[in-house]
Formats: C-alpha cells, sequence, structure tokens
C-alpha cells in the first residue's frame, strides 16, 4: 500500500475511533447535565414551597396521615429495618464496604468520587437542614421520636447518593444494555424504599424526601464530573501514572 492510502486509511480509522467512543462520551456528559439541570429544578420548586409554606404542602400532611393511619406492624418493621440500615451511619459503612473492593481493584478515581459524593452530600444535607429548620411531623401516637429538622431527609439523601453512584458505576462496568436498566431499576427502587420509610413512619414529609432526591442527585452528578475532568487533567499532566488495566475513569 502506497503512503497516500496508509494516510487515508490512518484518516478512516481515527474518524471511527472519534465517532464510536467520543460521540458516546458526549452524549452522556449532556445527559448527565440535564438530569443535574431536572433535580435542580425540581429542588428550586420544593424549597420554595416550604419556605414560603405554600398551600401545596398540604398534600405532604394528607400522605403522611393516611399512612400513619394504615400502618401494619410487620411491615413497620420492615421499614423500620431499612431505615436504620440506610442512617447516616448505616450509609458510611455501606459506602466503605465499596470503597474497599474498589481500592482493591486499583479504581481510585471511582473511590475518590464515592468518598467525596456520600460525604460531601450528606454535609450538604446537614446544612439545608440548618436554613429550612422545619419540624418533623408530630403524632400522638409516633412510632418513631427525632428532634432534628426535617427538610431535608438524610436518610433519604445518603440511600441517593450511594445507590446513585452503585448504579452509575455498575451501568460503566456491564455491556448488556438489560443488565444496565436492570440496575437501575434496582438502585431507584432502594431509593425510594428507604424514601418510603420515612414518611410511613412519620418521621418526614412527602415534600422532605423529594427535596432530598433531588439536592442529592444535583452534587452526585458534580462529583462525578469534577472527579472524571481532574482525572483527565491527571492522566494528561502524569502519563506515568500506573492505573489498573480494567479501571474505567470516573464517568459522567
Amino acid at each position: 500500500m502506497d503512503m497516500e492510502g496508509l494516510a487515508q486509511a490512518k484518516t478512516t480509522a481515527t474518524v471511527t475511533q472519534a465517532l464510536n467512543i467520543k460521540r458516546p462520551r458526549d452524549v452522556r456528559f449532556w445527559l448527565a447535565m440535564a438530569v443535574m439541570a431536572l433535580a435542580a429544578a425540581s429542588f428550586a420548586v420544593i424549597a420554595w414551597s416550604v419556605w414560603e409554606t405554600a398551600p401545596i404542602l398540604k398534600q405532604d400532611m394528607q400522605v403522611s396521615v393516611y399512612l400513619h393511619t394504615h400502618g401494619n406492624p410487620v411491615f413497620s418493621a420492615f421499614l423500620f429495618a431499612i431505615t436504620q440500615v440506610h442512617s447516616t451511619v448505616g450509609i458510611p459503612i455501606l459506602s466503605l464496604i465499596v470503597a474497599y473492593f474498589l481500592w482493591r481493584r486499583g479504581e481510585r478515581y471511582w473511590v475518590l468520587s464515592l468518598a467525596v459524593a456520600v460525604a460531601g452530600g450528606l454535609l450538604l444535607n446537614v446544612f439545608l437542614k440548618l436554613i429550612f429548620n422545619r419540624n418533623r411531623p408530630t403524632w400522638d401516637d409516633p412510632i418513631l421520636t427525632l428532634n432534628s429538622s426535617s427538610f431535608p431527609s438524610g436518610h433519604t439523601a445518603g440511600a441517593t447518593l450511594f445507590y446513585g453512584f452503585l448504579a452509575v458505576y455498575m451501568v460503566w462496568r456491564m455491556k448488556k444494555p438489560l443488565a444496565r436498566v436492570l440496575v437501575v431499576i434496582s438502585c431507584a427502587l432502594m431509593v425510594a424504599l428507604v424514601g418510603f420509610s420515612r414518611i410511613y413512619l412519620g418521621v418526614h414529609f412527602l415534600s422532605d424526601v423529594l427535596a432530598a432526591i433531588s439536592i442529592s442527585t444535583v452534587w452526585l452528578v458534580i462529583c462525578m464530573v469534577g472527579v472524571r475532568a481532574y482525572a483527565k487533567r491527571r492522566s494528561g499532566s502524569a502519563p506515568a501514572v500506573t492505573v489498573h488495566p480494567t479501571a474505567p475513569d470516573p464517568v459522567t
């Protein structure tokens, strides 16, 4: 093959590589931006309603009263176990377990993403609680009694950050579309179950749970995008750094 043919083949390979690799990453980035924008808008609407005590918040109490008056002892015990596992102590423990296995695999940037997302997200949730200082639902016969602020839900925030990270990681590692869909659905159901447990047990309003999911999603996307950009910058400035051969960079 002559030099012109080699140059043309090289150009074709470069274009093919760009189409197969760069464009999917661009799609993931803009999809993440869209998710973050939608979550931020949702949180803004909910936060404004809570701050202004909008009439729509009456639905919060209606949902809480219905669940509280239709409680089942066995189901309550199950949800109590769920909420304990995903407490502000349980989520860090689960995160440490996952981080340990990621570290053993040499996936350092994924560990960094998990640490920043969970630790930072829980701190952000505490900060928002101090700002809004919303009282929790009160009952004559409470299942649980807590004195801290209600908005947003810390348990739901932790679950969103942990399972959201887990979903992103598993989707990145898996090749089959069906497996990816099942992982996303499973993680979303776990977040919904934790949030529902907080309402069912009478310690949070529906808006507390929805706000926690929204703001935690925003924070998770920021962390994943930020760590990915940091990893790319580091790999560009220090190409000699040893990386596990099967470890992908954090994705958006």
